[in-house]
This record gives C-alpha cells, sequence and structure tokens, in this order.
C-alpha cells in the first residue's frame, strides 16, 4: 500500500475545509433569511416557496 503524500493530505484537507466553510455559509445565509421573515404572509415551507415565486416573477 503505497503512504499518502503531503501533497494529497494538503488536497484532501483544503477540500474539506472548503466543504466547512461552504457549510456554514449557506447556514448563516438561511439563518438570516429567516430572521427577516415577512409576518404577514403564511409561515413555514410554503411561505418561503411562495416569497421565491414572488422574487422570479418580479
Amino acid at each position: 500500500m503505497q503512504p499518502r503524500t503531503n501533497a494529497g493530505r494538503r488536497t484532501r484537507n483544503t477540500a474539506v475545509l472548503a466543504l466547512i466553510v461552504a457549510g456554514l455559509w449557506a447556514g448563516i445565509a438561511l439563518t438570516r433569511g429567516a430572521a427577516r421573515a415577512d409576518g404577514s404572509g403564511p409561515a413555514g415551507p410554503v411561505g418561503h416557496f411562495s416569497r421565491a415565486v414572488e422574487l422570479i416573477r418580479g
């Protein structure tokens, strides 16, 4: 079995770090979006869906 090289470890660590950062960024974006939700519309997933449709239609 071939031992891992430093370059291979760095590549793997970079990929894992990028996935962690992307996950954190997505979680923060979703949290901020939920915090700014309009109270006059429907709640839950339907509310988010109707907001998305509203944004697409302009």
